[in-house]
């Protein structure tokens, strides 16, 4: 068993299976069989695990919704800008969250998300919901209508947690008038520069302090080792021009389609009511079972079922319209719900059956006419292209087989990639830390720099760098670190001693301007002691960038000073590196024009929303410090060990 666990998470055993399922694929119904995942756990959230598999779709789903951004990005540096560990700290943010808005008692039944469902335009056909849009929509993102209306419930579930914080903080007009005063603000300086790449330019250097300095730091002057690194690489791209696909095998695969469709429950729709009686609060199941048996006696008495939906019924989005769900297939409701709607006769009203959302009495009005599989012309390319890809995928997993094993067997790449009818490719020199495009994946990196690889000179592991695509490499050549030439740094080298004596000349004066300061000197003085002249500023403005943004907000740190006075003088040292002696002339307090009230209203509008952001960014904080969570950062690696 350990063995076939091993098997199934390799790339032979990921491929095999892809092969396996794919016939569910293209027959259209694999997504009902799909459930949450699984995955190796990389982090325990108030009792809740999230898996790598879930960190690893989000992580492409934003590199996606980024790529289409930006289509010119480097994938390089896409990948290095959306990391793994980046998007776990957000999921783990998320999951406390939804577990603080449940233990806060805040729901939204899936019943409601499905009543909201309907009105997403991506599901609708003609204006109207489309159960066969909605399924195929999800299908094509690997998703169930269950699991889709459950993670949609979550979100909104979330939602309301949010909204409890950041939509409830207000502003006043006091407040808004004082962020006005401070925010729009604008001051004046004087000040004095000395800036260190000018004071670096006076300075000289000559050839034998160059030699002393390059002598004395040689670890600093290194070329890093470079390698040539070999490898082989297969993808499903390789196998489109291998397979081909016939008018009869076309035709086979729609009938196939075509009778699992006839045959199966998902082609049968009914048209569902219900009247929903919710638990929470003051409400307990038994005490909805009640209510629900209430409802189910005075429909027996007589009443319609749509006077006791409104009468009853907690479900805001159908109780004032019969408890009308509207027209509804497998997957769409829970499963409680669907195992009584599957067991009723039109007309019937069910007992009180019991799901996430509450108690529920259930009726059936009409049995929907099922659905005509659509033409054969109509699905014909689409039905060619599933299985082209189902054909070269199957190479692929062949191959894939094959070259795994290979890898053990010998001690180079040739003779496993002529066997699976691949090239070796071979890179230029680069170091490990600038591989190039076809080599940028953390995995190729780790495996590189594994004792095997790295030290033994052995194959690689094939690996899967995404969906689709494996890789083995090994080292094909190496070079050591050494020395650059005394030339080729010459220039840095005399720079960097430039910068140097600049440095310390900038910080005997910064100490002597103190003194001077301290002792009341004004700061014509201190130009004089920094051989610059004084300059003025005005306007300044917070967040500004001239003269220097660490001059900025020194300026408005400092207290305002009298009518008609400056402030004292102010020594800074700039990010780099220069020294700046400063004071304040002028301020001029902003909010000098009044705004109307429709300006009024947006701009109390905004602050409050800038508040209450704030205030549930404290939430969160909180909630990370005091809730249960346990990270597992080592198995965010598609080869950690399962240990870790």
């Amino acid at each position: 068993m350990q063995e076939f666990r091993r098997f199934v998470r390799g790339p032979v055993g990921k491929v095999l299976l892809a092969a396996i399922i794919l016939p569910f694929v293209i027959s259209g119904f694999y997504g009902y069989f799909v459930g949450g995942g699984s995955g190796d756990v990389v982090a325990e959230v108030e009792g809740n695990s999230i898996t790598r598999r879930a960190v690893n779709q989000r992580v492409e789903r934003v590199r996606d919704m980024l790529r289409q951004q930006s289509p010119n990005m480097n994938p390089a540096m896409l990948d290095s800008f959306v990391r793994p560990e980046m998007v776990l700290d957000g999921l783990v943010n998320e999951q406390l969250i939804l577990s603080a808005a449940e233990n806060a008692g805040m729901v939204f039944s899936e019943v409601q998300v499905a009543q909201d469902v309907r009105n997403i335009e991506l599901f609708q056909q003609d204006g109207k919901f489309s159960n066969e849009r909605f399924e195929r929509e999800l299908r094509a993102r690997g998703m169930t209508p269950q699991g889709y209306i459950r993670g949609l419930r979550q979100d909104m579930v979330k939602e309301q947690f949010r909204s409890g914080f950041m939509a409830t903080d207000f502003a006043l007009p006091v407040e808004l008038n004082e962020q006005r005063r401070l925010g729009e603000q604008v001051r004046d300086i004087r000040y004095a520069q000395l800036d260190l790449n000018a004071l670096r330019q006076t300075f000289t250097v000559s050839d034998e302090e160059i030699q002393s300095y390059y002598t004395d730091n040689q670890d600093e002057f290194m070329r890093p080792e470079e390698f040539r690194i070999a490898y082989v690489e297969l993808s499903t791209e390789d196998y489109a021009d291998k397979v081909t696909v016939s008018d009869e095998d076309v035709a086979a695969e729609y009938e196939v389609r075509k009778a699992i469709m006839e045959d199966s429950a998902a082609n049968t729709a009914r048209h569902v009511s219900h009247i929903l009686i919710e638990v929470g609060g003051e409400r307990d199941l038994d005490a909805a079972k009640a209510r629900a048996g209430e409802a189910a006696d005075a429909i027996a008495g007589g009443m319609s079922f749509a006077d006791a939906a409104a009468k009853y019924s907690d479900d805001p989005g159908s109780a004032n319209d019969g408890g009308d769900l509207g027209v509804v297939s497998k997957g769409a409701l829970p499963e409680e719900m669907e195992a009584a709607i599957a067991e009723l006769q039109p007309d019937v009203v069910s007992a009180p059956v019991v799901s996430d959302a509450g108690v529920h009495l259930i009726k059936v009005t009409d049995v929907a006419e099922q659905r005509e599989m659509p033409a054969l012309e109509d699905l014909a390319g689409q039905i060619r292209n599933d299985l082209l890809q189902a054909r070269a995928e199957a190479l692929l997993a062949d191959d894939v087989a094959t070259l795994e094993e290979l890898l053990y067997e010998h001690g180079d790449l040739q003779s496993p990639a002529e066997q699976v009818n691949s090239q070796v490719q071979t890179t230029d020199w680069v170091p490990l830390s600038a591989l190039p495009a076809a080599l940028a994946s953390p995995q190729v990196q780790q495996a590189l720099s594994t004792q095997e690889v790295r030290r033994e000179g052995h194959n690689s592991e094939l690996i899967e760098v995404n969906q689709g695509r494996y890789l083995a490499v090994r080292i094909a050549d190496e070079k050591p670190a050494e020395a650059l030439p005394l030339e080729e740094v010459s220039f840095a080298i005399r720079e960097r001693i430039k910068g140097d004596m600049a440095a310390d000349k900038v910080q005997t004066l910064f100490a002597e301007a103190e003194a001077k300061v301290a002792e009341g000197a004004d700061l014509e003085t201190i130009a004089g002691l920094f051989d610059t002249q004084v300059e003025e500023q005005e306007g300044l403005q917070r967040g500004g960038a001239e003269p220097s943004m660490e001059v900025v907000n020194g300026a408005f740190a400092l207290p305002r000073p009298a009518e008609d006075a400056t402030s004292s003088v102010a020594l800074i040292r700039t990010g780099n590196g220069s020294l700046v002696a400063y004071q304040l002339t002028r301020v001029e307090d902003g909010n000098a024009q009044p705004l109307n009230p429709q300006q009024q209203a947006a701009a109390l509008g905004e602050l409050s929303n800038v508040e209450g952001q704030r205030n549930f960014r404290q939430v969160v904080a909180l909630l990370r410090e005091e809730g249960s969570v346990e990270l597992f950062p080592g198995r965010l690696s598609p080869n950690a060990d399962d240990s870790q």
